[in-house]
């Protein structure tokens, strides 16, 4: 089938078309072998009303996209040899028995490494959940304290900052001045974490996504476009646990 595009804030989307006769009425999504994104339309649309329908829904495929992608990876089973992802990175996890004392997570060298009393893998797992939050707290604040400070409106901001594991959002900041960030974004290579932030900060001066606050986020961090597609194509793989 023939790829092809439409414009989203963050660049062309690729996806292609097929037909089938029971779908008479609405545009329907899926992903092929490869998570790619295919739309089922029905057969009287053109290609031209497709891509319209497609660029008028961005925020619906984007979240079709995570989801979908989230369900086509099989679920991580916390074993010697899966790979799992920090700061963009993939190290490979050793999990190894030690006679007593708490669970130890840590990078030595090229892998991620699990030391823990208790060989089970829900007890990897929620060591794992919790290294990653300990890191996610010290990252995301030394990046959030760095960029708010080529902010002209944040420097000398108590910015309240909070991590939660979410599902739907990689962040958000409330009317009351109080950023919100997805801790799986510890995952993400720096410059996509980088961009969230600053998405954020430029929330403090403009609550909306108007024109105002798309100049605002330019100045701020130039290279948001890019974060944002790699946040499309790849953030279903932090999401997994």
């Amino acid at each position: 089938m023939q790829r092809l595009t439409f414009k989203t804030p963050s660049g062309p989307l690729e996806y292609t078309i097929t037909r089938r006769k029971r779908v008479t009425k609405r545009l329907h999504m899926e992903l092929d072998e490869d998570g790619g994104l295919v739309v089922v339309a029905p057969g009287h649309w053109s290609r031209a009303h497709i891509t319209g329908t497609l660029g008028q829904n961005v925020p619906r495929v984007e979240r079709f996209l995570v989801r979908a992608r989230q369900r086509h990876r099989a679920p991580l089973q916390y074993v010697d040899g899966e790979e799992h992802l920090f700061l963009g990175k993939y190290y490979p996890l050793t999990i190894r028995h030690v006679a007593s004392g708490e669970s130890l997570v840590e990078i030595r060298g090229d892998g991620l490494h699990i030391d823990s009393p208790v060989l089970q893998q829900e007890k990897s797992k929620s060591s794992l959940q919790n290294w990653y939050q300990c890191q996610a707290r010290v990252v995301f604040r030394s990046s959030l304290h760095t960029i708010a400070g080529h902010a002209p409106w944040a420097p000398g901001l108590n910015i309240p900052l909070t991590l939660r594991r979410m599902k739907r959002t990689w962040g958000n900041c409330s009317s009351a001045g109080a950023i919100k960030l997805n801790t799986h974004l510890i995952k993400a290579p720096t410059q996509v974490l980088e961009a969230v932030i600053a998405h954020e900060l430029c929330h403090l001066k403009e609550m909306n996504h108007g024109p105002a606050f798309y100049e605002l986020l330019e100045k701020l961090n130039p290279q948001w476009r890019q974060a944002r597609a790699m946040l499309r194509s790849q953030g279903f793989t932090y999401l997994l646990t």
